[in-house]
């Protein structure tokens, strides 16, 4: 059986209204999409030492800053580089 969450506020139901609309996509599927981006740029909750917990952020940080250097279209698949057996062309 689907679980059911209720939302009781005027704001968030014209907005994910408004949003589906544009997108002419469920209602549903706007809020999932939008929690789980929001649960992304949470940090993740485990035991990390202060240490590794600074080295943590700071390689976020450099990722937030290297994404303005981003080339458009560009993407992490290099199939072409490879034939039908897997193998280096």
């Amino acid at each position: 059986m689907t679980k059911q969450l209720n939302i009781r506020s005027d704001e968030a139901h014209r907005l994910a209204h408004l949003i589906a609309e544009q997108t002419g996509r469920p209602v549903v599927e706007v809020v999932v999409e939008a929690l789980r981006e929001y649960g992304s740029k949470l940090p993740p909750v485990d035991d990390m030492t202060p240490t590794q917990r600074a080295g943590y952020e700071a390689l976020r940080n450099l990722a937030r800053r290297a994404v303005k250097y981003k080339h458009s279209g560009a993407t992490s698949d290099h199939s072409y580089l490879y034939d039908e057996h897997g193998l280096p062309i």
